[in-house]
């Protein structure tokens, strides 16, 4: 069996790390400090892409850059209470097996990256761990990704758990899989026409075999 994507590169949050409930505690309280709306209800969130957050809980786009630093950090003076979400290191290991590369690229730091895969013994399981720590430019690093791995742009596999994931995949020229365990809902992936759609973290080693030539 041939593998059609020898490359594998995940999101963090949200697709390998279960941080929704940690990333809306510290939005809320910068929203008090900043003068933003507070998120009353998450679920709502869901539904939504990021332009549509920053429009409705009136985040101005000038003070992205700023408040989203600031995220960053308090997220990861909290990064021991991160924990990976249920099944994903079996999922990693399973796929491991079949002769795929692992990496990680995220917009959270690579620190926080490192620690949490390191604390559940998944780290020698990645080739490429890389966090931007920006809020935009994930296809560069999803690029540097591939590079670093020697795989075609072709032959690897993004998996993200929000809309903007799914742009940030195309716009490197990676396939994707959009994973509805995480931030934004199934309905709102689906809306963007990935190329595959996991409910499931062990779905991703159904979606390697059945995309074997």
């Amino acid at each position: 069996m041939t593998l059609r994507y020898r490359l594998v590169i995940w999101d963090f949050d949200g697709t390998l790390a279960d941080t929704l409930r940690l990333a809306l505690a510290v939005y809320n309280r910068l929203a008090e400090k900043h003068g933003f709306r507070p998120v009353t209800d998450p679920m709502s969130v869901r539904e939504m892409n990021l332009s549509e957050f920053l429009t409705q809980y009136s985040v101005p786009a000038w003070r992205v850059p700023l408040a989203f630093a600031s995220f960053l950090a308090e997220v990861k003076s909290s990064s021991a209470k991160i924990r990976l979400n249920q099944h994903v290191a079996e999922a990693v290991r399973v796929t491991a097996e079949l002769g795929v590369q692992h990496a990680v690229v995220s917009s959270n730091d690579t620190n926080v990256i490192e620690r949490c895969l390191s604390a559940n013994d998944l780290r020698e399981q990645f080739t490429y761990v890389r966090g931007t720590s920006r809020i935009f430019g994930k296809e560069r690093r999803i690029r540097d990704a591939c590079r670093c791995c020697q795989t075609e742009f072709g032959d690897a596999l993004y998996v993200g758990d929000e809309v903007r994931d799914v742009a940030a995949a195309r716009a490197a020229g990676v396939h994707i899989a959009s994973a509805t365990w995480g931030l934004n809902s199934e309905v709102a992936l689906r809306a963007e026409a990935p190329d595959f759609i996991l409910d499931h973290p062990l779905q991703l080693a159904e979606v390697l075999r059945a995309s074997a030539c």
